[in-house]
């Protein structure tokens, strides 16, 4: 997206800005690496046409738990698997990602924006915990995660995230559908079932409006 500064004024008359912000990660090869933060940023898109304000380009960066396997660390879903995964280009330590997001809040607000919204696409517990202690230091930012009081549980790469990406991405569903994994696939040896078969496009609607709608009542003026 190309903002001019004329469009950019504009925004800034409302005085509210959005900042998507998720991953670059292994999502089985069923899912884009690149999900977390394209579904963050099609939240922030239907925010904006609900409430005007400025839609940020999306940050991949983010943080994860640490974990050790066999005296070895890992992060995120590689530790869940104890192996490294393909595709994870996103960590940076929780103190840093704060840092960042700090000084970008700061630089928003000292434009003039008012009200600044974060949604994340990357639910891991550190990413949520600093986008959390975030917001209770910066007066102006408050935090939207998508996945909070949803009658779903969205697990990582399973059939409810798959199932969202859809209806955010509709294009994609035929190409994600003609993807042939093999039964070595490693998130079928972690769950033990193809994703593909329990997601949908229904399935999908269901989830964003539903996330729409509750994220949509923490938009204030």
């Amino acid at each position: 997206m190309m903002t001019y500064l004329k469009d950019y004024n504009n925004y800034l008359k409302k005085k509210i800005a959005y900042v998507p912000i998720g991953t670059l990660e292994w999502h089985g090869n069923h899912l884009p690496i690149e999900t977390d933060y394209l579904v963050a940023v099609k939240i922030c898109e239907i925010l904006a046409k609900k409430d005007k304000g400025y839609v940020l380009p999306p940050i991949y960066l983010g943080t994860d738990q640490e974990r050790k396997v066999n005296n070895k660390k890992y992060i995120g879903m590689d530790g869940k698997l104890g192996k490294e995964l393909r595709g994870s280009l996103y960590y940076v330590k929780p103190q840093l990602l704060y840092s960042i997001l700090k000084s970008l809040v700061e630089n928003l607000s000292r434009q003039g924006f008012k009200k600044i919204y974060i949604v994340t696409g990357h639910a891991g517990s550190k990413q949520i915990e600093t986008l959390k202690k975030l917001e209770k230091d910066l007066k102006e930012l408050t935090f939207l995660n998508p996945f909070e009081n949803l009658n779903y549980h969205v697990g990582h790469a399973d059939e409810h995230e798959l199932s969202l990406f859809w209806a955010c991405y509709p294009e994609e569903i035929e190409k994600s559908k003609k993807i042939k994994i093999p039964s070595s696939d490693d998130y079928i040896n972690y769950k033990g079932y193809d994703p593909r078969e329990k997601a949908s496009l229904k399935l999908g609607k269901k989830l964003l409006d539903e996330i729409i709608k509750n994220l949509s009542f923490l938009i204030k003026y």
